[in-house]
């Protein structure tokens, strides 16, 4: 800015101060670095003091301090500097008549709820070069429904009336604003940020992303309009108030996958029902807090995304689906006819679920009753759920249905991801109050373990030599790498959830004798695991580790596990329909997760006389309950 200097005398000098006044009363946009209105430290702006609907902001200014216009209701418009670098938290919160904001490309930085509770406020440009992003930015912006990113912005994409990071793995906020009915969550999103889905105004029914492990804390609080949600399978946790406050939400979708929901979870949404299969974590947790569970969905079977005048989905590399963020695959087309789940082509063979033969909550669109199947001329008896208890309809001439052995016993646990071998469970036959465990934490340091996702999704990751400290693998740690080979050592003790899902070009595998605990699906989709299912050699099971049963290749209707196998895995015989029985070795002592889900005709087993801890969920779908093992 030029400046003048005019020699003047004083009683000037007091007449030009006073027309400035008269000028900035009436709306002027002065600027002047003696200007009250503004309060400055430096460069940073500490505090607007003024009352004009315009202002532009010093070129002088570098940062717009924390709440330095909060609660200005007479500003409509600014200009911001191309000096500005950093808008703070809170910078413009509750500025309620503002109704346009242009970003310059020389902000890097944009704080939490730097916008929050700018109701008027209906038009935003955002330049290419903001690359920090905080949380709940337009939070409660009742008016905003679409926003502009420069396309040369590398670090934030908008879609679908939402802004994501760059590659859309991360949701940062859908506009509390945005047109249509339905919002389902890109595939390609994996992590949700809180405050993401604050005061909707038109959306009723959300569907989250088939790739998001966890519903963080205060994620899906405070809807708005919000009356749905289905959480789907790749879900296992859902945090402290992550869907709280939600007054007009009617219903929640929860599958079997979850297995940690915080005590305050669904705290004041009083009207929630949860959508669930029975004895899964969620029936629990519903039973045990006065939450109504349901076993069959009340959403609509319409869900697709119903935005007015969908864009085209932007191309962001391996996760874009290139179809409008309508996340279809061969046996799902984003329907609810498979219980809101998407199946892709990860899940093969035997893991494959559909809606003619197995359904992750019965009474849905496709279910088909297991009475109505045609079964083999031997099949001899079912049995059917009434009122919470098993009706066996059989021939008794010609066999008998047998359960469990009268002498087998084990505690029923709910799986949690505590590497002390733990369980959030009390003793056999006590059942849960509440269950608080946060999936994201852990309590390994970090030179103990691989953290959660260290490697996930680096295809240039092709051979990793795992250190002598390590003791346990984290959740997702090589997930969708390049990794070709990997030698686990010997020091190595646990391989949680998905540690090396999908990793294609992974070829060899080797797991020593002193791991103990391998998650659900830590090697699913990996080329090891597909070739050993598909080979020519013997024997039908994949035994690996400290005893543990990873996989099950057969087709026997009567199924005898070798000795000396300890443990039988996460979903080994998942979907087995053909099984009647299993002879269950007095070596094993625990059954996990999901080992037997939808095996439909799995009417009993024998032996178990080694049987201590059975996961909870472990023979849903079956005619077994893990209640049975109760004594």
């Amino acid at each position: 800015m030029k400046r003048i200097h005019i020699a003047i005398a004083s009683f000037a000098l007091l007449g030009i101060l006073a027309l400035v006044t008269v000028a900035r009363g009436i709306g002027g946009g002065v600027t002047a670095a003696g200007d009250d209105r503004f309060r400055i430290n430096g460069t940073t702006l500490v505090k607007y003091l003024g009352t004009d609907t315009y202002v532009s902001i010093p070129d002088t200014i570098t940062t717009i301090s924390d709440e330095a216009f909060s609660g200005n209701e007479t500003l409509t418009s600014l200009t911001i500097p191309d000096s500005v670098t950093q808008i703070s938290y809170n910078a413009f919160k509750n500025c309620t008549a503002l109704t346009r904001v242009i970003i310059p490309d020389s902000v890097e930085k944009v704080g939490p709820g730097a916008f929050e509770g700018c109701t008027a406020l209906t038009s935003v440009e955002i330049g290419e070069n903001v690359s920090s992003w905080g949380s709940g930015v337009f939070a409660n912006c009742s008016s905003l429904a679409t926003v502009t990113i420069d396309q040369d912005n590398e670090y934030l994409t908008y879609y679908n009336g939402a802004i994501y990071n760059g590659n859309m793995t991360m949701l940062y906020q859908v506009l509390p604003a945005r047109e249509g009915d339905n919002y389902v969550m890109p595939d390609t999103v994996e992590s949700i940020d809180t405050y993401a889905f604050w005061n909707l105004q038109n959306t009723k029914n959300v569907m989250v992303s088939d790739k998001v492990v966890s519903i963080p804390k205060q994620a899906m609080s405070s809807m708005g309009s919000v009356e749905n949600v289905v959480i789907q399978n790749m879900t296992t946790g859902i945090g402290e108030r992550a869907v709280a406050n939600n007054a007009n939400l009617k219903q929640v979708v929860i599958p079997a996958s979850v297995v940690n929901i915080d005590r305050k979870a669904f705290s004041g949404s009083p009207n929630v029902k949860i959508y669930t299969s029975k004895s899964s974590t969620a029936d629990t947790f519903g039973q045990n807090n006065n939450i109504p569970v349901i076993y069959e969905a009340e959403y609509p079977t319409d869900f697709m995304d119903s935005n007015a005048g969908l864009e085209e989905k932007p191309n962001v590399g391996d996760g874009s689906t290139g179809n409008n963020g309508q996340q279809t695959t061969d046996n799902n087309s984003g329907s609810t006819g498979n219980n809101g789940q998407q199946t892709t082509g990860n899940n093969t063979g035997s893991d494959q679920q559909t809606t003619q033969n197995s359904s992750d909550f019965p009474g849905t669109e496709g279910y088909i009753h297991p009475l109505d199947v045609p079964e083999n001329n031997d099949v001899i008896g079912k049995t059917v759920i009434v009122g919470g208890r098993a009706v066996v309809l059989m021939d008794n001439h010609r066999g008998q249905v047998y359960g469990i052995p009268n002498n087998a016993s084990a505690e029923i646990v709910d799986e949690v991801s505590d590497r002390q071998g733990q369980t959030q469970s009390g003793a056999a036959g006590e059942e849960n109050t509440s269950i608080t465990v946060n999936v994201q934490s852990s309590s390994v340091a970090d030179e103990d373990s691989i953290a959660q996702r260290k490697f996930y999704k680096q295809k240039d990751l092709t051979t990793y030599d795992i250190g002598g400290t390590i003791k346990t693998i984290g959740r997702l740690a090589f997930s969708e790498s390049g990794l070709k080979s990997i030698v686990i050592p010997d020091n190595v003790t646990e391989i949680e959830y998905g540690a090396f899902m999908s990793c294609v070009d992974l070829t060899d595998v080797t797991i020593p004798d002193s791991v103990s605990a391998i998650g659900t699906k830590a090697f699913e989709g990996t080329a090891w695991l597909n070739n050993w299912k598909n080979s020519d050699a013997e024997g039908d099971f994949l035994i690996v580790g400290d005893g543990i049963l990873l996989a099950y290749r057969g087709n026997e209707e009567h199924v005898e596990i070798p000795d000396g196998v300890k443990q039988i895995g996460s979903e080994v015989f998942k979907g087995h329909t053909e099984i009647l029985d299993v002879a269950v070795p007095a070596s094993v002592d625990k059954i996990c997760a999901e080992a037997f889900r939808n095996c439909s005709s799995l009417t009993g087993l024998t032996g178990c006389e080694g049987l201590r801890t059975v996961v909870r969920g472990a023979f849903y779908g079956t005619q077994i309950s893990e209640d049975d093992f109760r004594r």
